[in-house]
């Protein structure tokens, strides 16, 4: 009989499954914050890490047909060496510590969506691309949100949006199967971390389902408005828990 920590495991991915299968984003941003309310973090990281990775697998196979895939070697050449970094901060750091870049993140990641406007599309560069690639394999390695270095990129460069949603769907199953690669080779995947993904994965795959009928009847920007409040609020939460 499943207890109460399996239950919400189970119902926050679905949510998170539901809401990146609608914007394509955040899905994780949602979740992570509220059941790192009653989990230790150093299990759920790594355990979003392995949900992440079916939700993006799910959502990549809608749109891998408009991937530019000559964009992937710069964000994966970096990626590489920022995954590695972020595995050894994972190690190091606190609990708390990580709970406040959790926080601070969230917080950026709201500021970034209502302030970033790009005036010039500039085009596809290596250097930066190369760079969103770090940001992204540090960032998701570390606490599991891997999104805004390449989507800042992915608005840098220009792209429409299904090469955007294309692109960095097929990198985010490459950066969160390396992510978990490097993670069960430190010995994270504990006992405990497994049973909670034996909820959560077939919890994300439903709620990613859910959306694909739904998604064209949703308006986009209420959603987004919603969303960014909730992940406001989470990120707040993260932060006043990671003092106390």
């Amino acid at each position: 009989m499943p207890d109460f920590l399996h239950l919400l495991v189970f119902g926050m991915w679905m949510i998170a499954g539901f809401v990146s299968g609608v914007s394509g984003v955040g899905g994780a941003m949602v979740a992570l914050p509220v059941v790192a309310t009653f989990i230790p973090m150093h299990v759920v990281i790594p355990l979003s890490c392995i949900l992440t990775l079916v939700m993006d697998i799910s959502i990549a196979l809608m749109h891998f047909r408009h991937c530019r895939y000559s964009a992937l070697r710069p964000m994966i050449a970096g990626c590489v060496p920022g995954a590695f970094a972020g595995l050894y901060i994972l190690q190091i750091v606190s609990g708390a510590m990580l709970q406040g870049g959790v926080g601070l993140l969230l917080l950026f990641y709201v500021y970034w969506q209502c302030t970033y406007k790009v005036s010039t599309k500039s085009g596809e560069s290596w250097s930066k691309g190369s760079l969103a690639g770090f940001g992204a394999g540090l960032l998701g390695t570390t606490i599991s949100f891997d999104g805004p270095p390449v989507g800042a990129y992915g608005l840098y460069a220009g792209w429409s949006p299904r090469v955007f949603l294309g692109t960095l769907g097929v990198f985010f199953v490459a950066r969160a199967t390396m992510t978990c690669i490097l993670q069960a080779s430190a010995g994270m995947y504990t006992e405990t971390v497994l049973s909670y993904a034996m909820y959560g994965i077939p919890a994300t795959m439903i709620g990613t389902l859910l959306a694909f009928p739904v998604v064209r009847h949703i308006n986009q920007q209420v959603f987004r408005r919603v969303l960014l409040f909730i992940i406001t609020l989470a990120g707040m939460v993260c932060l006043v828990r990671s003092v106390l």
